[in-house]
């Protein structure tokens, strides 16, 4: 893939957000159309969405621990300490926006954007070329949503780079999912108004996802084995 059809692609999956959002589609064009986005990729590259034989052999609870811990990080700090309003916090709880947040849209995102946008960029780029830019695109697909760009951008990062580290699609779905899961919650407020000190709160998680980030750069993984 050239660097203008990655681009191509991003301006058109805007162009699709933009469309859904301002005709309330309630996401059925941005879901029908990644579908026939990966449809695409799958007749073009004949490359497997999934593989159904996997191993599970990575420490999976450090990569819990710092999806967990850098989402309560980012929004204490952004919304408590610089006064900023950018909490991820869904209010439609319809069967549908449950079932499209927390299943469909990270499914959707992670094979589009890690299994073939990513992988495509590093056969013509470095890793950390392939990683930024592709952050910058998933960023720009978020654009219109309210979601903190910021901390969309800061997430992508990190689920790009553990990709590239397990060729493990479903890892990053499983992580996608929580972070969605977290954004349905009230943890952030939970934190805050809790008896334990703001600073100290925000020193251990910073102490954890420290210690998770080396737990997980030194985690050794046999990626010929995981599903791709």
């Amino acid at each position: 893939m050239k660097s203008t059809q990655f681009f191509l692609i991003i301006i058109l999956l805007m162009f699709i957000s933009y469309l859904d959002l301002n005709y309330s589609l309630n996401g059925f064009l941005i879901i029908s159309s990644d579908l026939l986005l990966i449809l695409y990729f799958l007749v073009k590259k004949s490359v497997p969405v999934f593989l159904i034989n996997f191993n599970l052999n990575f420490n999976l609870i450090y990569y819990l621990l710092f999806v967990i811990c850098f989402y309560c990080l980012y929004f204490l700090c952004t919304t408590f300490i610089f006064t900023n309003s950018e909490i991820l916090l869904f209010d439609d709880l319809s069967k549908f926006n449950i079932i499209k947040v927390l299943i469909l849209y990270p499914i959707l995102e992670e094979v589009i954007f890690r299994k073939y946008l990513l992988l495509s960029l590093t056969k013509i780029k470095s890793e950390l070329s392939s990683i930024l830019i592709l952050s910058l695109g998933f960023t720009a697909i978020h654009f219109m949503t309210n979601s903190s760009l910021l901390y969309v951008f800061l997430l992508s990062v990190f689920f790009s780079w553990v990709y590239l580290k397990t060729k493990n699609i479903y890892l990053t779905i499983f992580l996608h999912v929580l972070n969605n899961i977290l954004s349905f919650t009230n943890l952030i407020n939970f934190l805050s108004k809790s008896k334990i000190s703001l600073v100290l709160v925000i020193v251990i998680l910073i102490v954890v996802i420290l210690f998770t980030f080396f737990k997980i750069k030194n985690d050794k993984i046999n990626v010929h084995s995981n599903g791709e």
